[in-house]
Parts: C-alpha cells; structure tokens; sequence
C-alpha cells in the first residue's frame, strides 16, 4: 500500500511541476516582448486614467496590487509572491538601482518603480492607483520582475523623456558623448537632448492584456442604428424628381449635412494643433513651444521636450479647466490661443516655509529645481520647504525686484518658472544671507584657520561676515559682503593665512594648543573632563574660573596672558607633586640608613668591627639606597617564583607516579 501511495505522490508531483513549467513557458512566451519601461508606461497610465482597486482584480481598469503588474502582458510570475518568481532582488534600504520597471515589495503588497525616485502602486479601495515618492512608502525589497526584461546599454524612451542605459543602470548627473553628440543627463537621468528616433530600444508600449475590453463598448453604439433609418428619406431626394425641376429645393437640403461634415474635420483635423503622441521633428518647435508656455503658468513640472506625452495631456487638460475651456487634452486652436494670451490663468498656489510635497503633487520639488536651474538653490531636492529654500527664494525675490518675503506666492512662482526670470548674478560667490552646503563648508574651513568661534551651520549670518571680513583684511582682499571664487580659492588652500588672532584659544576650536590647556587645566584642579582637543563650553567655564580667581577679566577665551599664567601655575604645581614625592622618598631612605646604623653600632664590640653611621644624606647616597632595595626585592620575589614553581611540579609528578599506582594495582 505505502509503495502505491509513493508512486500516486510521484506522479502527482511530476504532473505539478510539468504543469508549473507549461505555465511559465507560456508566460515566458506572452512576455518576451515586456520591457521595464513599458510596464512603467504601464502603470502610470493606470494612475493617470484613476484606475480604481478591485481585490483580485486583474482586468482592465480594475486591479489589485499585483494585477496592476500582471495586466501588463501577464508578467510577474506567482501573482501571490512575486518576489519568489523574481531573478533578481535586493533592500530597498541600500538603495534603489537606476532601472526603470522594478517591482517593490513590502509584506502583503507590491508595487512597480517608474524612476526618478518615483513608484506606482495599487494601493486600496480607498486610494485607488497611486504616483508616490517611493520613499514615502515602507518597501522593504525591489526585484526584477519576471518575464520582464532590462535593458544593458542604449536608450529608451518613456514619457517622452530620454534615458541612456550603461551597464544596466540608466546614467544621472553627467554628459556623455554619443555619436559626436553631447548629451547632457539630469539628476532624475533625463537627456538634455532626444537622440535621433531609430535609436531607441524596442519596447512594448501595450497596456494590459486585458485591455480590448474598452473596445466592446462601442458595441452598444449599434444601438443608434435608428439614425441609419432617417437615410431612407434623404433617399427620396436623390429621386429624379428633385433632380429634374426642382433642383434648387434639395439643395438647400444637403447643405446643412454638409455643414455637419465640414465642422467635424474642422475640431478633428484643421483645428487640431498637436495631441497625444506628437513629436518634434529637427526644425519643427510646435510642442516644445505648448510645453514651454505649460511650465511657465506652473501646469509642467519639467522643461520642453518635444514629445507630447502623458504628462503634456494631464498638464493641457489641467490648464483648459481652470481656463473655461473644453477640457480634451487636445491642443486645439482655441487652447493654444488661450495659452499664449497674457491673461491666461496660471497654476500656481502659494508655497510657505515648513511645508512639503504630499508624493503626488511635487510643486516644492519642482520649484527647489527650478531655483537650482536659476543657481539660488544649492541644496538637495528634497520636497520640503526648509530654511533653504526660503532663504533662495529670497534672494531670488531680491534680484528679480520682488519683495523678499521668502514665500513663494502666485506672483514670485511666475516669475521663477517664467523664461525672464534672472539667473543668480552671483551664482559663483557666497553672499550674506545664503545658506546651504557651501556656506558650511566656508564656516568649517574658516573655524580651523581660526577666524570662526564657535559652532559652524549652514547659514551666512552677521556672525560669520565678520569673521569673512577678517579673513579678506588678512588675505589682502576688499571687505564685502560676498565672498567671490577667487577668495574661496585662497581660503581652501593649504597655506591659506591663520587668523591673526589663531594663538588665542576659545570656544569652538580644536588642536593639539588646546589639548595642552586642558592638561593643564587638569593638573590644577579647573577641568575634570577629557582631554579632547576641543574647547568646549566646560573648558570655556574653566577658563573662566581660573581668570576670576587670579584676578583677570573672566572672559573664558584663553588669550597670550591666561595661557601663560595656566601654564606657570600647571608647571609649580608638577613641581610641588615632584617635590613631595623626593622628601617621601628621602624620609623612606633615613628611616632605613637610620635602623641600618643603629643596628651595626649596637653589635660592634671592638676597634676592628666596622660601624656605619648615617653622616650623609646626599641624594646619590639616596638613589643608590633605593635602587639597591628594588633589586633586592626584586631577586628576592623571583627566587620565591622559582621555588613554588619547581614545588608544584614535584607535586604534579608525585600525583601521576600515584594514579599509575592504583592503575597498575587494579
């Protein structure tokens, strides 16, 4: 029986796993063609058409988080655990790598990864299909998807934007020169430039295996076949009688089905500026101009490129609503007049300090690019408003002769995504009132020359001018509130010039100098902390101590005469301790010379007996006396050491001669 049941199990398994690879060869098959930009492609055009969540579902319009990805050609292997189906993987928490069409997983949920720091997923019933910063979101491992495949090297296209793949990662923040054209490549991988067409990769744009089903509904059209029935009537018209005599009556008959004819070639063709899947070609501007006017009323987050894409869609048909126009998607000439006019209505809200982007709409991120585009902004693109920001749109409101509030209202973001608005004319230099990285890299540098006191931070405050000033009278440079590339050059330089003032220590400094201060801070009892090398707020108030006690101004800033003062009192003090130490030691020594004479007087009897007396108390008697008693002590331990040694041997032997004993006797 248990032989039988072994074999009906065999075959049951070999049925299930030929099953298992007839399933995956077929979808295999169904997706050899399946890219990871076009399951991108894919899921963003289910966000932007609001596909809604359906538990299970896998249909067109209607889908969980794994259909989402399945309804792009069926790809995703086990839709209940796609990451075990996926080749490859990795944690989401040591980053993301540059491939477009990444599946994301987190326990019970997936989702897909578009690039740029951006990913899709079908999120719930309430949310729907959603576009999120994929950070936002706890993902804990990105996978490549089964049955789809990643590009090594080349370009593709996705949202009308050009990316350039090497070595299976598309490139960011760098140029590269391809066929004697030099492209220039974003942070978010973006080409400056579209390559010729026929150098994309192929990819399969298709949505969805699942999507004929919008086709059928047409179906229902047939419904209207009434409108056929009134066809039998014109039939009349076309009788010879309306054709001998009276030509002239059916003729105004026709014209009004003429009229209906022409208007619809009109809305459809004549009218008809550019639409979804247009494309520039090298001389032609049509849709890098609508763009272009897009981004400055604030409905594009990013600059021309000559495709009209999805974004372009969702951007017009945004722009046609808040504009009373038929919203379409379809730049027609009514919209594109509307969007040239100078009183066309922008898209612009009001952005305050402390605010952030929600993972779908993205305006502070789009504005901390444009202001880096401009050189106010220096800083990560981070979708907060901090400090920062604020502070680079006001120099920004500042040279574009807008009050400078540091809040980007309707009127300052118009004029920063406008083509006038005025790039940073000091870009290069660090200027009172800027923040950011390189304003801290000015402080720190500026701390260890010693022209800094105090804790260094990313702001360009009255504080730190005055330190700037410093340190441009040293350098032989005009005092200003900017500080220019030429005296970052010589502040940077190894043998950049130390503070006049670099010998007097304080608050915020390090070095070896301070180091020493604090010794002997500590050796006179002031500091009781580490000997760090920097002058912290405890050296500060020891400092502070020591000079009111010896009667200085108690500034805490340890200048020539305090450090030398520190210093005399620190060495007297070591003197003291030293001094102790030899009369101890000497006390030591005379008590012994003085047993040692007393001793020899008592048993010296005749006039040749020897009689030491203690009639010397020099110091190389002294030393000698002690040196003499260590090696004594010294020979006297090891002697001990070698005698237990030798005993615990003889034991150890005197144990084994006994076991072998009674070995032997039993």
């Amino acid at each position: 029986m248990a032989k039988i049941m072994k074999k009906i199990l065999a075959c049951a398994l070999t049925v299930g796993v030929a099953s298992t690879m007839m399933i995956s060869g077929a979808m295999t098959a169904s997706a050899e063609s399946s890219t990871g930009v076009g399951l991108s492609a894919h899921v963003l055009k289910a966000y932007r058409e609001g596909w809604s969540y359906v538990w299970g579902g896998t249909s067109y319009g209607s889908v969980d988080c794994s259909g989402l990805i399945w309804t792009y050609n069926g790809v995703g292997g086990i839709r209940t655990d796609m990451l075990a189906a996926a080749p490859t993987w990795g944690y989401v928490s040591n980053g993301i790598p540059n491939i477009h069409g990444l599946g994301l997983h987190m326990p019970g949920h997936v989702g897909v990864y578009v690039g740029s720091g951006m990913a899709v997923d079908a999120r719930n019933e309430y949310y729907g299909v959603v576009y999120h910063n994929v950070y936002n979101n706890n993902w804990v491992e990105w996978f490549k998807v089964a049955g789809v495949s990643y590009p090594e090297n080349g370009w593709v296209l996705l949202d009308g934007e050009s990316f350039y793949y090497e070595d299976g990662e598309y490139i960011v923040n760098t140029s590269r020169t391809i066929d004697g054209v030099t492209y220039s490549f974003d942070g978010a991988g973006v080409s400056n430039i579209a390559p010729p067409s026929d150098a994309y990769q192929a990819t399969d744009y298709s949505y969805a295996t699942a999507e004929p089903a919008p086709e059928p509904e047409p179906e229902p059209e047939p419904e209207p076949e009434p409108e056929p029935e009134p066809e039998p009537e014109p039939e009349p018209s076309y009788e010879p009688e309306p054709e001998s005599e009276p030509e002239p009556e059916p003729e105004p008959e026709p014209e009004p089905e003429a009229e209906e004819t022409s208007e619809e070639p009109e809305q459809e063709e004549s009218k008809i500026i550019a639409s979804y899947g247009d494309e520039d070609g090298k001389k032609e501007k049509t849709v890098k101009n609508i763009q272009a006017r897009l981004y400055e009323l604030g409905y594009l987050d990013e600059k021309a490129s000559g495709y009209f894409g999805s974004d372009t869609v969702d951007a017009v048909m945004l722009f046609q609503n808040k504009n009373g126009l038929e919203v379409t998607g379809i730049v027609d000439e009514e919209t594109l007049n509307k969007l040239n006019n100078k009183n066309a209505k922008a898209n612009f809200e009001k952005l305050e300090p402390d605010s952030y982007d929600d993972g779908e709409n993205l305006p502070i991120t789009a504005l901390q690019t444009r202001l880096t585009e401009l050189k106010y902004y220096f800083d990560e693109i981070t979708g907060f408003y901090g400090d920062i920001t604020k502070s680079s749109v006001e120099q920004f409101q500042k040279n574009n002769g807008i009050k400078a509030t540091g809040i980007a209202d309707a009127n300052t973001l118009k004029k920063i995504f406008s083509s006038s608005a005025k790039v940073n004319p000091n870009a290069d230099n660090l200027i009172l009132g800027q923040s950011g990285a390189m304003v801290l890299k000015m402080q720190k540098r500026l701390s260890e020359l010693r022209y800094l006191p105090g804790v260094v931070s990313e702001e360009f405050s009255e504080d730190v001018l005055s330190a700037v000033n410093l340190f441009q009278r040293t350098a032989g440079f005009e005092e200003s509130e900017t500080v220019t590339p030429e005296q970052l050059e010589v502040l940077y330089a190894e043998d950049a010039p130390k503070s006049p003032d670099y010998d007097i220590l304080q608050y915020g400094f390090t070095g070896d100098d301070v180091a020493q201060l604090q010794s002997h801070l500590a050796i006179i009892k002031y500091y009781e902390g580490k000997v760090s090398g920097t002058y912290t707020k405890d050296v500060e108030k020891a400092v502070k101590k020591f000079q009111s006690d010896y009667k200085l101004e108690a500034t805490g800033i340890a200048d020539a005469q305090t450090q030398e003062l520190i210093k005399t009192e620190s060495q007297r003090e070591s003197s003291k301790v030293g001094d102790s130490l030899i009369l101890k030691t000497a006390t030591v020594s005379d008590n012994a010379l003085a047993g040692l004479t007393e001793t020899k007087t008592d048993t010296a009897q005749s006039p040749g007996d020897v009689i030491v007396t203690n009639t010397n108390n020099g110091d190389m008697l002294r030393t000698v006396i002690i040196l003499g008693s260590v090696m004594v002590f010294t020979v006297f331990l090891s002697v001990v050491f070698i005698i237990e040694l030798r005993r615990r041997r003889k034991e150890d032997a005197r144990e084994v001669d006994i076991g072998d004993y009674y070995n032997r006797k039993f």
